[in-house]
């Protein structure tokens, strides 16, 4: 039973991780997109809902 379970659970954290992935890929685009097109830290954060911080880090 438990290894089934595991193996249910590891399937599901699999896609999951897949989709969190594809989001932070699709934001980290957005967030270059907006820098390039003259955009705040500060703009960006509020258009993508992220914190401030997060958004320097990703621009670096």
């Amino acid at each position: 039973m438990c290894d089934a379970l595991r193996e249910l659970f590891a399937e599901e954290l699999k896609e999951e991780n897949e989709k969190g992935m594809e989001r932070g890929i699709h934001l980290a685009k957005l967030i270059f997109k907006l820098s390039a097109q003259g955009s705040s830290d500060e703009e960006i954060a509020e258009k993508c809902d992220l914190p401030l911080e997060q958004v320097r880090e990703i621009l670096g």
